[in-house]
C-alpha cells in the first residue's frame, strides 16, 4: 500500500508531543542538514498557531498585506494574554498593494490554550504623507510602536513638504489604532528597527544599506522621539570607538543623515547593512549585520552622551565561525553564513536570530555563549523561498510572534497548526510558536513529560538511524495515518533502541511505546 504523504511537520496533535521542557527556549536543535521545503521545521517539543495570511478579510475593511515583517506584541497592562497585534508590510502601495501596519485586538483563550483576534484594522497613514517598506521596529515601554521605513526617497509625492517622502521612523499607537508621527530627527535612512534604551530617551538604530553606518539617538524629553541628538559610530569593529555628533536641526541636515555620515564627512565606520538592534540584559548593545554574517556587540560608556562616551565592540556571532550543532543523534559543524536579521533576546537570556538567505534557519545564540565557548543551537527552518521576519515575545516569554514573508506561491505544505488549521505556506503568514503544552486544547500533561522516551531525530532524513531513548522500552509499534499497524517489535525493558526506517516514505508516523506513550514522527 501507498503510504499517504504528508509533510506535516510539530503542528499536529500536539498531545503526541515528546516534550521535556519548561521555557521555549528548551528544545532539541533540528537536524541543520534539512533543507528548505513546503513545511515550517521547528522541533517536535513546540507548536505553532496561525494567526493571519496574506489575503485575509480585516474587520474594518481591506485584506491582509502582503510582505508581513515586524510581528510586535503590544501588551494592555502588561499582560502576556491580553494585547494588540501589530504587524508591519515591507511591501508598497504603489508596487504590490503593500506598505504600512495592521493592528489586529488578540487575546489568548485560557481554555482552548488558543489565540483568538477579535478586530483588525488597516491604519490610515495619510495624515503623515503615507509610508512604505515597514519592515521592523519595536515596542515602546510606553505602549506604543516604532515601525521603521526601509529605504529613503527624496520628496517626490504630495504634500511636497520638503522632507523625503520615505526613510523615516514613525510611531503609532496600536490601542487607538492611530498614527502619532513621523519623527525627522532620528534621522533619514534605510531604517531596519530601532532598539530603545531603559532611560526612554536613548534609541540604537542602523541603516541596511551598502555603505550602512550604526547610529544613537538621545531625545531631549523621555518618551518623546519628535526631537534630539544623533550621533553616528566611528571606529573599530573590534576595539573602541566613540560616537559623532550630526547636524540634525534643520529640515535639509535631517534628510542628509547618510551624506553626513559618509566620506568626505563624518567618515564613518561602514557596515554592510545592518538589520536589528537589541539591547541584551547584559546592557550591551548587539546588532546584525546582514552582508557581514555577524551580530556585533558593544559597551556604550554613556548612554546620554553626556560627555564623550567609549563605544567598545567585538563580533559576538557569526563572523566567518562554524558552530557544532546536536540534533540529538549526531553533530554537525554548520557555517553562520550570510544572512543574520532579526533579532531578539528571550526571558532566559538567549538572542533569537532569524536568517534572511543562506540556510534561512532560526538560530538561538544560548545565553553565556562566546566566540571561544561557542552553544548554538538551530530551532527552525522556514518554508521553500521565504524568510523568517519580525519577532517579539509576550512579557512571559511562553509566546513568540513572527511572520513568514514571500514564500514560494507554490507552496503545499499542508500542515495542520495547534488550532486544526491547514496551512500551506503559499503565502505570507502571521504565526504564534510556544510549547506544545501552551498552544491547543490537546497539550500534554506537564506533570507526566519526564518518563517519556526520546525520539531523535525528529524529522528523521531516512538514511539516518532514528534513535529512542526511554526508561524500560517493552514494547514499540508503528502505525500510519490510517491505522495500519507497520511496526511491532518487544524488548526487555531497553532505555535505548535503534531502529532503520529506510523503507518508509516520507511522511508523519504515530509510535506507541509499551501500550501507553503515543509520539509522532515525521520522516522526510
Amino acid at each position: 500500500m501507498k503510504l499517504l504523504r504528508i509533510t506535516i511537520l510539530p503542528c499536529f496533535l500536539t498531545f503526541f508531543y515528546n516534550v521535556q521542557s519548561q521555557n521555549i527556549a528548551d528544545f532539541t536543535s533540528i537536524d541543520p542538514t534539512t533543507v528548505q521545503s513546503a513545511s515550517f521545521v521547528i522541533p517536535s517539543s513546540h507548536s505553532f498557531q496561525k494567526i493571519a495570511e496574506v489575503g485575509d478579510a480585516l474587520t474594518a475593511g481591506g485584506t491582509f498585506k502582503v510582505k508581513p515583517d515586524f510581528t510586535a506584541y503590544v501588551p494592555i497592562a502588561g499582560s502576556s494574554t491580553n494585547g494588540y497585534l501589530s504587524i508591519n508590510s515591507e511591501g508598497s502601495a504603489l508596487t504590490d498593494g503593500g506598505g504600512g501596519v495592521m493592528v489586529f485586538d488578540i487575546n489568548y483563550n485560557g481554555t482552548s490554550k488558543l489565540w483568538e483576534t477579535t478586530a483588525s484594522e488597516d491604519l490610515d497613514f495619510s495624515g503623515v504623507a503615507g509610508t512604505a517598506a515597514n519592515c521592523s521596529g519595536t515596542v515602546t515601554s510606553w505602549g506604543t510602536v516604532i515601525t521603521c521605513e526601509e529605504g529613503s526617497i527624496p520628496d517626490t509625492f504630495p504634500p511636497f513638504d520638503g522632507y523625503n517622502d520615505l526613510g523615516w521612523n514613525i510611531e503609532i499607537n496600536p490601542a487607538t489604532k492611530t498614527v502619532v508621527a513621523k519623527h525627522y530627527a532620528m534621522g533619514n535612512f534605510a531604517h531596519e528597527n530601532v532598539a530603545i534604551h531603559s532611560n526612554d530617551r536613548t534609541v540604537y538604530q542602523g541603516a541596511d544599506s551598502n555603505p550602512g553606518y550604526l547610529y544613537k539617538f538621545v531625545a531631549d524629553n523621555a518618551q518623546d522621539l519628535s526631537s534630539g541628538k544623533l550621533y553616528v559610530f566611528k571606529g573599530s569593529k573590534s576595539g573602541a570607538g566613540s560616537w559623532i555628533l550630526l547636524d540634525n536641526t534643520t529640515q535639509a541636515e535631517q534628510n542628509s543623515t547618510l551624506t553626513q555620515s559618509g566620506p568626505g564627512d563624518h567618515d564613518a565606520t561602514v557596515f554592510n547593512g545592518i538589520e536589528d538592534v537589541e539591547i541584551g540584559p547584559d546592557n550591551m548593545v548587539y546588532f546584525a549585520v546582514k552582508g557581514e554574517g555577524t551580530v556585533y556587540r558593544f559597551s556604550d560608556s554613556d548612554v546620554l552622551e553626556t560627555a564623550a562616551s567609549t563605544v567598545t565592540m567585538e563580533t559576538f556571532v557569526g563572523g566567518g565561525a562554524s558552530y557544532d550543532i546536536n540534533d540529538g543523534s549526531s553533530t554537525t559543524s554548520v557555517a553562520w553564513g550570510n544572512g543574520n536579521d532579526n533579532l531578539a533576546f528571550d526571558g532566559e537570556g538567549n538572542l533569537w536570530v532569524f536568517q534572511d538567505s543562506g540556510n534561512s534557519f532560526i538560530w538561538v545564540v544560548k545565553s553565556g555563549h562566546t566566540q571561544a565557548s561557542p552553544d548554538v543551537e538551530v530551532f527552525g527552518l522556514v518554508p521553500t523561498d521565504s524568510e523568517p521576519t519580525g519577532i517579539t515575545f509576550t512579557p512571559d516569554y511562553k509566546y513568540l510572534f513572527m511572520s513568514i514573508q514571500h514564500p514560494n506561491v507554490g507552496n503545499a505544505a499542508n500542515q495542520t497548526d495547534a488550532a486544526g488549521n491547514s496551512v500551506d505556506f503559499d503565502k505570507g503568514t502571521a504565526l504564534v510558536i510556544s510549547l506544545g503544552t501552551n498552544l491547543g486544547t490537546l497539550s500534554v500533561d506537564q506533570n507526566h513529560l519526564n518518563t517519556k522516551t526520546k525520539f531523535l531525530p525528529n524529522p528523521l532524513d531516512p538514511s539516518r538511524n532514528l534513535i529512542l531513548k526511554g526508561r524500560q522500552i517493552q514494547n514499540i509499534k508503528m502505525f500510519s495515518l490510517h491505522g495500519e499497524k507497520l511496526l511491532d517489535k518487544d524488548y526487555n525493558n531497553l532505555n535505548h533502541i535503534e531502529l532503520n526506517l529506510q523503507g518508509y516514505h516520507s511522511g508523519l508516523y504515530l509510535f506507541k511505546i509499551n501500550d501507553r506513550q503515543t509520539t509522532k514522527l515525521v520522516i522526510k
